[in-house]
Protein backbone atom coordinates (compact mmCIF):
# COMPACT_ATOMS: atom_id res chain seq x y z
CA UNK A 1 0.00 0.00 0.00
CA UNK A 2 1.05 3.59 -0.61
CA UNK A 3 1.88 5.96 2.20
CA UNK A 4 -1.14 8.06 1.26
CA UNK A 5 -3.41 5.09 2.07
CA UNK A 6 -1.91 4.69 5.55
CA UNK A 7 -2.19 8.42 6.22
CA UNK A 8 -5.93 8.24 5.53
CA UNK A 9 -6.44 4.96 7.40
CA UNK A 10 -3.77 4.88 10.15
CA UNK A 11 -5.63 2.22 12.17
CA UNK A 12 -4.66 -0.48 9.65
CA UNK A 13 -2.05 -3.19 10.25
CA UNK A 14 0.10 -1.85 7.44
CA UNK A 15 0.25 1.56 9.11
CA UNK A 16 1.28 -0.05 12.39
CA UNK A 17 4.00 -2.07 10.65
CA UNK A 18 5.19 1.09 8.91
CA UNK A 19 5.57 2.91 12.22
CA UNK A 20 7.59 0.04 13.71
CA UNK A 21 10.39 0.76 11.25
CA UNK A 22 9.92 4.34 10.02
CA UNK A 23 11.80 7.26 11.53
CA UNK A 24 10.14 10.63 12.08
CA UNK A 25 12.74 13.37 11.96
CA UNK A 26 10.77 16.29 13.40
CA UNK A 27 9.43 15.05 16.75
CA UNK A 28 8.43 18.55 17.83
CA UNK A 29 6.18 18.91 14.79
CA UNK A 30 4.84 15.40 15.35
CA UNK A 31 3.82 16.23 18.92
CA UNK A 32 2.08 19.38 17.76
CA UNK A 33 0.08 17.51 15.12
CA UNK A 34 -0.87 14.78 17.59
CA UNK A 35 -2.04 17.27 20.21
CA UNK A 36 -4.10 19.16 17.64
CA UNK A 37 -5.58 15.89 16.42
CA UNK A 38 -6.86 15.05 19.90
CA UNK A 39 -8.03 18.59 20.70
CA UNK A 40 -9.99 18.76 17.45
CA UNK A 41 -11.46 15.30 17.95
CA UNK A 42 -12.63 15.92 21.51
CA UNK A 43 -13.29 19.64 21.39
CA UNK A 44 -14.83 19.95 17.93
CA UNK A 45 -15.87 16.37 17.19
CA UNK A 46 -14.02 16.53 13.88
CA UNK A 47 -10.46 15.99 12.67
CA UNK A 48 -9.62 18.17 9.63
CA UNK A 49 -8.73 16.30 6.46
CA UNK A 50 -5.25 16.55 4.99
CA UNK A 51 -4.19 18.87 2.22
CA UNK A 52 -3.70 17.06 -1.09
CA UNK A 53 -0.23 18.60 -1.49
CA UNK A 54 1.44 16.76 1.41
CA UNK A 55 4.79 15.16 0.61
CA UNK A 56 5.93 11.78 1.94
CA UNK A 57 7.52 13.19 5.09
CA UNK A 58 4.30 15.04 5.94
CA UNK A 59 2.20 11.96 5.21
CA UNK A 60 4.41 9.98 7.56
CA UNK A 61 3.79 12.59 10.24
CA UNK A 62 0.07 12.05 9.80
CA UNK A 63 0.44 8.30 10.36
CA UNK A 64 2.71 8.82 13.35
CA UNK A 65 0.39 11.42 14.87
CA UNK A 66 -2.34 8.78 15.10
CA UNK A 67 -0.05 6.53 17.14
CA UNK A 68 0.89 9.38 19.48
CA UNK A 69 -2.69 10.63 19.78
CA UNK A 70 -3.81 7.21 21.02
CA UNK A 71 -1.31 7.47 23.84
CA UNK A 72 -2.46 10.99 24.67
CA UNK A 73 -6.11 9.93 24.77
CA UNK A 74 -5.25 6.97 26.98
CA UNK A 75 -3.51 9.27 29.45
CA UNK A 76 -6.68 11.37 29.76
CA UNK A 77 -8.25 8.34 31.51
CA UNK A 78 -11.82 8.98 30.42
CA UNK A 79 -14.17 6.67 28.54
CA UNK A 80 -16.08 9.73 27.34
CA UNK A 81 -12.92 11.17 25.74
CA UNK A 82 -12.03 7.78 24.25
CA UNK A 83 -15.46 7.44 22.64
CA UNK A 84 -15.50 10.99 21.36
CA UNK A 85 -12.02 10.55 19.88
CA UNK A 86 -13.04 7.26 18.22
CA UNK A 87 -16.10 8.88 16.65
CA UNK A 88 -14.00 11.68 15.17
CA UNK A 89 -11.40 9.25 13.77
CA UNK A 90 -14.19 7.13 12.27
CA UNK A 91 -15.80 10.16 10.64
CA UNK A 92 -12.42 11.19 9.23
CA UNK A 93 -11.95 7.73 7.69
CA UNK A 94 -15.51 7.79 6.37
CA UNK A 95 -14.90 11.13 4.65
CA UNK A 96 -11.93 9.65 2.81
CA UNK A 97 -13.76 6.43 1.91
CA UNK A 98 -16.66 8.41 0.43
CA UNK A 99 -14.45 9.54 -2.46
CA UNK A 100 -11.78 6.83 -2.47
CA UNK A 101 -11.47 3.98 -4.95
CA UNK A 102 -13.41 0.76 -4.46
CA UNK A 103 -10.07 -1.02 -4.18
CA UNK A 104 -9.04 1.08 -1.20
CA UNK A 105 -12.46 0.90 0.46
CA UNK A 106 -12.47 -2.89 0.14
CA UNK A 107 -8.96 -2.97 1.63
CA UNK A 108 -10.26 -1.06 4.65
CA UNK A 109 -13.21 -3.46 4.87
CA UNK A 110 -10.91 -6.50 4.89
CA UNK A 111 -8.81 -4.84 7.57
CA UNK A 112 -11.94 -4.55 9.69
CA UNK A 113 -13.00 -8.12 9.02
CA UNK A 114 -15.93 -7.12 6.80
CA UNK A 115 -16.07 -9.21 3.63
CA UNK A 116 -17.86 -7.50 0.75
CA UNK A 117 -18.94 -8.45 -2.76
CA UNK A 118 -19.75 -5.86 -5.41
CA UNK A 119 -22.34 -6.64 -8.09
CA UNK A 120 -24.63 -3.66 -8.65
CA UNK A 121 -24.87 -3.51 -4.85
CA UNK A 122 -22.29 -3.76 -2.07
CA UNK A 123 -23.28 -6.92 -0.24
CA UNK A 124 -22.16 -8.02 3.22
CA UNK A 125 -23.11 -10.99 5.37
CA UNK A 126 -26.06 -10.37 7.64
CA UNK A 127 -23.81 -11.20 10.64
CA UNK A 128 -21.43 -8.35 9.75
CA UNK A 129 -24.39 -6.12 9.02
CA UNK A 130 -25.96 -6.75 12.42
CA UNK A 131 -22.60 -6.17 14.11
CA UNK A 132 -21.92 -2.80 12.50
CA UNK A 133 -25.24 -1.34 11.37
CA UNK A 134 -26.00 2.06 12.92
CA UNK A 135 -28.68 2.18 15.61
CA UNK A 136 -31.34 3.59 13.34
CA UNK A 137 -34.75 2.48 12.07
CA UNK A 138 -33.44 2.95 8.52
CA UNK A 139 -30.81 0.28 9.16
CA UNK A 140 -33.04 -2.31 10.83
CA UNK A 141 -32.53 -5.65 9.10
CA UNK A 142 -36.25 -6.00 8.41
CA UNK A 143 -36.04 -2.87 6.24
CA UNK A 144 -33.13 -4.14 4.15
CA UNK A 145 -32.96 -6.25 1.02
CA UNK A 146 -31.48 -9.71 1.66
CA UNK A 147 -30.26 -12.28 -0.81
CA UNK A 148 -28.75 -15.62 0.23
CA UNK A 149 -27.81 -14.40 3.67
CA UNK A 150 -26.29 -11.17 2.41
CA UNK A 151 -27.52 -7.60 2.83
CA UNK A 152 -27.58 -5.39 -0.26
CA UNK A 153 -26.26 -1.86 0.29
CA UNK A 154 -25.60 1.28 -1.69
CA UNK A 155 -22.02 2.48 -1.62
CA UNK A 156 -22.75 5.28 0.87
CA UNK A 157 -24.52 2.78 3.15
CA UNK A 158 -21.57 0.40 2.95
CA UNK A 159 -19.21 3.24 3.90
CA UNK A 160 -21.48 4.07 6.84
CA UNK A 161 -21.21 0.45 8.00
CA UNK A 162 -17.41 0.67 7.80
CA UNK A 163 -17.45 3.96 9.72
CA UNK A 164 -19.15 2.18 12.59
CA UNK A 165 -16.64 -0.67 12.36
CA UNK A 166 -13.74 1.79 12.56
CA UNK A 167 -15.27 3.43 15.63
CA UNK A 168 -15.76 0.11 17.40
CA UNK A 169 -12.23 -1.00 16.52
CA UNK A 170 -10.66 2.13 17.98
CA UNK A 171 -12.88 2.03 21.08
CA UNK A 172 -11.98 -1.60 21.70
CA UNK A 173 -8.24 -0.88 21.51
CA UNK A 174 -8.30 2.03 23.97
CA UNK A 175 -7.19 2.96 26.50
CA UNK A 176 -3.66 1.68 26.06
CA UNK A 177 -1.52 0.73 29.04
CA UNK A 178 0.04 3.98 30.20
CA UNK A 179 3.00 2.59 32.10
CA UNK A 180 6.23 3.53 30.38
CA UNK A 181 4.76 6.19 28.09
CA UNK A 182 7.49 8.84 27.55
CA UNK A 183 7.47 11.97 29.68
CA UNK A 184 7.01 14.30 26.70
CA UNK A 185 3.76 12.52 25.78
CA UNK A 186 2.59 12.78 29.40
CA UNK A 187 3.26 16.51 29.21
CA UNK A 188 1.37 16.70 25.91
CA UNK A 189 -1.60 14.96 27.51
CA UNK A 190 -1.71 17.56 30.28
CA UNK A 191 -1.61 20.35 27.70
CA UNK A 192 -4.48 18.69 25.84
CA UNK A 193 -6.47 18.30 29.06
CA UNK A 194 -6.27 22.07 29.61
CA UNK A 195 -7.42 22.73 26.03
CA UNK A 196 -10.51 20.52 25.82
CA UNK A 197 -13.95 20.87 27.40
CA UNK A 198 -14.37 19.21 30.77
CA UNK A 199 -16.09 15.87 30.73
CA UNK A 200 -19.83 16.57 31.13
CA UNK A 201 -21.57 15.22 34.21
CA UNK A 202 -24.86 13.32 33.87
CA UNK A 203 -28.02 15.25 34.68
CA UNK A 204 -29.48 14.06 37.97
CA UNK A 205 -32.62 12.17 37.03
CA UNK A 206 -33.85 9.70 39.62
CA UNK A 207 -34.75 6.41 37.94
CA UNK A 208 -34.44 4.16 40.93
CA UNK A 209 -38.04 4.34 42.17
CA UNK A 210 -39.60 2.78 39.08
CA UNK A 211 -41.37 5.94 37.94
CA UNK A 212 -40.05 5.64 34.39
CA UNK A 213 -41.22 3.00 31.93
CA UNK A 214 -38.53 0.32 31.42
CA UNK A 215 -37.77 1.55 27.88
CA UNK A 216 -37.13 5.11 29.05
CA UNK A 217 -35.20 3.91 32.08
CA UNK A 218 -32.94 1.90 29.76
CA UNK A 219 -32.29 4.96 27.57
CA UNK A 220 -31.42 7.07 30.61
CA UNK A 221 -29.09 4.37 31.92
CA UNK A 222 -27.37 4.21 28.52
CA UNK A 223 -26.77 7.95 28.66
CA UNK A 224 -25.18 7.60 32.10
CA UNK A 225 -22.74 5.02 30.75
CA UNK A 226 -21.62 7.35 27.94
CA UNK A 227 -23.58 5.43 25.32
CA UNK A 228 -24.46 6.94 21.96
CA UNK A 229 -28.17 6.60 21.38
CA UNK A 230 -29.66 6.34 17.91
CA UNK A 231 -31.44 9.34 16.46
CA UNK A 232 -34.79 7.62 17.00
CA UNK A 233 -33.95 6.78 20.62
CA UNK A 234 -32.90 10.36 21.33
CA UNK A 235 -36.06 11.73 19.78
CA UNK A 236 -38.28 9.36 21.77
CA UNK A 237 -36.52 10.16 25.03
CA UNK A 238 -36.50 13.92 24.38
CA UNK A 239 -40.22 13.98 23.58
CA UNK A 240 -40.99 11.88 26.65
CA UNK A 241 -39.00 14.18 28.95
CA UNK A 242 -40.72 17.22 27.47
CA UNK A 243 -44.10 15.54 27.93
CA UNK A 244 -43.51 14.96 31.64
CA UNK A 245 -42.57 18.60 32.15
CA UNK A 246 -38.80 18.88 31.71
CA UNK A 247 -37.63 22.20 30.24
CA UNK A 248 -35.81 22.48 26.90
CA UNK A 249 -32.50 23.47 28.56
CA UNK A 250 -32.74 20.46 30.88
CA UNK A 251 -33.42 18.07 28.01
CA UNK A 252 -30.49 19.46 26.02
CA UNK A 253 -28.17 19.04 28.99
CA UNK A 254 -29.47 15.49 29.45
CA UNK A 255 -27.79 14.49 26.18
CA UNK A 256 -24.50 16.31 26.87
CA UNK A 257 -22.77 13.10 28.00
CA UNK A 258 -23.19 11.53 24.55
CA UNK A 259 -19.74 11.35 22.89
CA UNK A 260 -21.16 12.74 19.63
CA UNK A 261 -23.08 15.54 21.38
CA UNK A 262 -23.48 18.74 19.38
CA UNK A 263 -25.25 21.37 21.48
CA UNK A 264 -26.53 23.51 18.59
CA UNK A 265 -27.98 20.52 16.72
CA UNK A 266 -29.49 19.02 19.88
CA UNK A 267 -31.04 22.32 20.95
CA UNK A 268 -32.58 22.87 17.53
CA UNK A 269 -34.13 19.40 17.55
CA UNK A 270 -35.44 19.64 21.12
CA UNK A 271 -36.88 23.13 20.56
CA UNK A 272 -38.54 21.90 17.36
CA UNK A 273 -40.11 18.97 19.23
CA UNK A 274 -41.34 21.30 21.99
CA UNK A 275 -42.83 23.82 19.55
CA UNK A 276 -44.59 21.13 17.53
CA UNK A 277 -45.98 19.53 20.67
CA UNK A 278 -45.00 15.99 19.70
CA UNK A 279 -46.49 13.19 21.76
CA UNK A 280 -44.43 10.37 23.24
CA UNK A 281 -44.35 7.38 20.86
CA UNK A 282 -46.74 4.55 21.66
CA UNK A 283 -45.47 1.20 22.88
CA UNK A 284 -46.17 -0.21 19.42
CA UNK A 285 -43.95 2.46 17.88
CA UNK A 286 -41.24 1.91 20.49
CA UNK A 287 -41.33 -1.78 19.63
CA UNK A 288 -41.02 -1.06 15.90
CA UNK A 289 -38.03 1.17 16.66
CA UNK A 290 -36.36 -1.69 18.54
CA UNK A 291 -36.53 0.28 21.81
CA UNK A 292 -39.09 -1.79 23.73
CA UNK A 293 -37.41 -3.81 26.49
CA UNK A 294 -40.35 -5.16 28.50
CA UNK A 295 -44.00 -6.19 28.17
CA UNK A 296 -45.51 -3.58 30.49
CA UNK A 297 -49.14 -4.18 29.58
CA UNK A 298 -49.72 -0.53 28.65
CA UNK A 299 -50.05 1.35 25.38
CA UNK A 300 -47.43 4.05 25.91
CA UNK A 301 -44.59 5.00 28.28
CA UNK A 302 -46.80 7.82 29.57
CA UNK A 303 -49.58 5.35 30.34
CA UNK A 304 -47.07 3.34 32.39
CA UNK A 305 -46.25 6.47 34.40
CA UNK A 306 -49.95 7.13 35.06
CA UNK A 307 -50.77 3.50 35.80
CA UNK A 308 -47.97 2.97 38.32
CA UNK A 309 -47.95 6.35 40.05
CA UNK A 310 -51.18 8.02 38.99
CA UNK A 311 -49.08 10.89 37.61
CA UNK A 312 -50.28 12.88 34.65
CA UNK A 313 -47.77 14.47 32.33
CA UNK A 314 -47.53 18.21 32.38
CA UNK A 315 -48.80 18.40 28.80
CA UNK A 316 -49.37 16.51 25.57
CA UNK A 317 -51.09 13.58 27.31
Amino acid sequence: MELSFYSKYPFTRGAKELMSSAKVRDEFQLMGIAKRRVVDAIGKGKIPLMSVELDDSQLLLQVASYAVSRMIVSLLKSRYYVNRYAIAEAKRASSYMASDSDENVLSVARELGVECEIDNYYSVSFQDYLRYAPKSVDYKLVNRRLSRGRVMLRRDEFVRILEEAVKLKIESELPLKTEGIPADINEAAEEVRRSIPKEPQPVAVSIENGEFAPCMKKLLEDLKTVENLSHTARWALAVYMLNIGMKVDEVVKLFSTSPDFDESVTRYQVEHAAKRGYKTPSCASMDSYGLCVSNCGVKSPLAYRRGVFGKSPAKHD
